[in-house]
């Protein structure tokens, strides 16, 4: 049984990697590598620098954002750094074990797993959302149609019913929990280890049922956004001067859905072939819009690697810890 476990996690390693060097020849081979340094060469570095403060100050932002979802429970500091440990870990392992690794992280703060795990999960919520409000908007602009209105709207509904269904469960949890405790279940011990995990989620996701703080953790979330969208449009028009804005709106709409299948480390290869797409969609050059997706990438890994990595070290932990965890936690959902 062991044998199978093992096998079956470095197959996931093992495809992850894969994905990424699938990805990454695909484009390599569209492109002309001399065209690439050609393209570097043109840019005006005087960009790089706001660039890199803006990625900074969103980071931080980000972590101000999920220290309200959890309540406040630990501090902006920590919030920051755990963050980026996640990135980072991200970076070198498939399936967003990065997740996990945040959730492990807050272990010493108080929290269990599956009391933090909901509040990265409820953070993801609010990414979709503005991810697929800017696909929309950068949708409607090259397709010429106003229909992405339509569906902007439509996506606005279907979150209001989620996030009101997800406020009734939190602040009447216990009538919930007690329901599902009379329901006849076949499998006794599978029901006791829902309720206790259900228990956890929802315990987690208290912020839901503050109308206040939801506000606040949206708001801030609005603000990263914001954040990386104007410093992706600076990075753009470093290479393309004449870029609209609608354009990075656009790319980054198409990156952050397309880097959501969590499959390849770092979202390497994906994260170039999503941008590369979006913008020659819109008329860009191929090799002018693989560049800017290459830099705007090895920006974002860098500065969250080298965050991250000292996160891990000021810790104590070593990824070693945290792929042993993320094992453990995949072996416990299987019982």
């Amino acid at each position: 049984m062991t044998k199978v476990k093992v096998n079956k996690t470095q197959l996931r390693l093992v495809l992850g990697i894969m994905i990424s060097i699938a990805a990454l020849s695909v484009l390599l081979w569209f492109v002309d590598g001399e065209e690439v340094g050609a393209a570097l060469k043109q840019v005006n570095l005087f960009w790089i620098a706001p660039v890199l403060v803006l990625l900074f100050i969103s980071l931080i932002t980000r972590a101000a954002a999920w220290r309200v979802i959890l309540q406040q429970r630990i501090s902006l500091w920590q919030s920051f750094l755990i963050v980026n440990a996640g990135y980072f870990v991200n970076t070198i392992f498939p399936f967003r074990i990065g997740e996990v690794a945040r959730a492990f992280l807050l272990i010493p703060s108080g929290f269990s797993f599956w009391e933090a795990l909901p509040s990265i999960l409820l953070e993801r919520m609010f990414d979709i959302i503005f991810a697929v409000s800017f696909f929309l908007a950068g949708l409607s602009f090259v397709l010429n149609f106003s229909q992405g209105i339509l569906y902007a709207y439509v996506l606005a509904s279907m979150v209001l019913i989620g996030l009101i269904t997800l406020f009734f469960l939190v602040k009447y949890q216990n009538q919930a929990l007690s329901w599902l405790e009379g329901v006849t279940f076949p499998w006794r011990r599978a029901k006791s280890w829902l309720i206790k995990q259900l228990r956890y989620v929802l315990s987690g996701m208290k912020i839901l049922a503050d109308p206040n703080q939801l506000l606040r953790a949206f708001l801030l979330m609005f603000l990263n956004w914001a954040i990386a969208l104007f410093y992706q449009y600076i990075l753009l028009r470093a290479f393309i001067p004449e870029a609209q804005l609608i354009w990075a709106v656009f790319a980054l709409g198409v990156v952050a859905l397309g880097v959501s299948v969590p499959l390849s480390p770092g979202n390497i290869g994906l994260y170039e072939a999503s941008i590369t797409l979006a913008l020659t969609a819109i008329g860009v050059d191929r090799t002018v819009a693989f560049t800017y997706a290459l830099t705007s990438h090895v920006l974002s890994l860098g500065m969250t690697t080298l965050i991250g990595s000292f996160a891990l070290v000021r810790e104590g932990y070593a990824l070693r810890d945290i792929w042993q965890f993320s094992q453990q936690q995949r072996k416990e959902e299987n019982l």
